[in-house]
């Protein structure tokens, strides 16, 4: 019963002046703020330290829009991030062991987006990080889309994720990509 409400209010949705939107694929690369040091105090055991690290951070994603109603648009996206790599010393009785983590993200995110004019716009969204458990998350994201023709655009982002891991994560990222409107 449920499957069929679904397909019924799915159908009905371009009636309700909501309509199918575009589809958007993108890569990015950026940075990611987060404190190491606290991480490792906070995730580790007494005396270790962390030795070396990266906060470069890169990702693939894929977002649907599947209905809009005047400047908004309603969408989703899935996501895969790799957010950064630290190592850390840790004490073992005489001797240190090195320990190296590589952290990444499989998203998961509803989008809200508001059309400030054609070119330009905002997203933002609550994140389902999947990523040891399930950490939340919360996008925001500035896009500029450059018009290849009619149905595709290139769109150009600057884009924050605030996440909640053992310490906050701020993950920020400059994307591009391609727009196809359906």
């Amino acid at each position: 019963m449920k499957k069929i409400k679904f397909i019924i209010l799915f159908f009905l949705l371009p009636f309700m002046g909501v309509s199918q939107s575009s589809v958007e694929f993108s890569i990015g690369v950026g940075a990611t703020a987060i404190d190491i040091e606290n991480l490792v105090e906070k995730d580790e055991i007494t005396g270790s330290f962390a030795t070396d690290w990266e906060v470069i951070n890169y990702g693939i994603s894929g977002q649907y829009f599947f209905g809009s109603k005047e400047n908004f648009s309603f969408g989703s996206e899935l996501m895969y991030q790799s957010l950064y790599w630290y190592s850390v010393a840790v004490p073992f009785g005489s001797q240190t062991i090195y320990r190296e983590y590589s952290i990444s993200a499989v998203k998961i995110t509803p989008i809200l987006r508001y059309e400030v004019t054609r070119a330009f716009a905002f997203d933002i969204g609550p994140e389902f990080n999947f990523m040891e458990g399930i950490k939340l998350g919360l996008l925001f994201s500035a896009n500029y889309y450059i018009p290849v023709s009619d149905k595709i655009d290139i769109p150009l982002k600057l884009r924050f994720d605030i996440m909640n891991n053992i310490v906050i994560t701020v993950p920020s990222s400059l994307n591009a990509g391609i727009r196809i409107k359906l």
